[in-house]
């Protein structure tokens, strides 16, 4: 009889005690549809062809390289690594816009930005079915400072 009750008393817990936890929906991300329209207005993330800067990523990375002042920057935390992510749109004029810097340190992201604002080639633009778009482009960067 003990065996039974301490079984019982067991099953009742597991329902009582029981955790349900609800994990929210996934979001769903947004797939460009091959047979729309091309959109004018639109930001595209991965068009059929990616902006393009003069003489390659590699011209603009040296240019930053030369704009960048990191001398007002201070490291938190003990952080020998400044990490953060560039991101701005290309217009269709291949000019830079909407420049966002996402990182941990607000002195080296306004550093950054500063260094980005300052580079004015303009870019060769995306296209997207052949259409000249606007479009998203993110470089990620890390830099030590020693």
């Amino acid at each position: 009889m003990k065996k039974f009750i301490f079984i019982i008393s067991l099953i009742f817990n597991g329902i009582i005690f029981g955790q349900v936890t609800s994990s929210p929906a996934v979001p769903q991300i947004e797939k460009e549809d091959k047979n729309a329209p091309v959109d004018v207005n639109k930001i595209y993330e991965n068009p059929d062809q990616m902006p393009v800067f003069p003489e390659g990523i590699l011209a603009f990375r040296t240019k930053f390289e030369k704009a960048i002042i990191l001398d007002s920057v201070q490291p938190e935390n003990g952080e020998n690594d400044l990490k953060g992510m560039i991101s701005f749109a290309i217009e269709k004029d291949g000019s830079m816009t909407d420049l966002k810097v996402t990182g941990s340190n607000e002195s080296f992201n306004a550093a950054v930005k500063k260094a980005v604002r300052s580079i004015k080639d303009k870019w060769k633009p995306a296209l997207y079915k052949g259409e000249i778009v606007r479009s998203r482009f993110r470089i990620p960067l890390t830099m030590s400072k020693s």
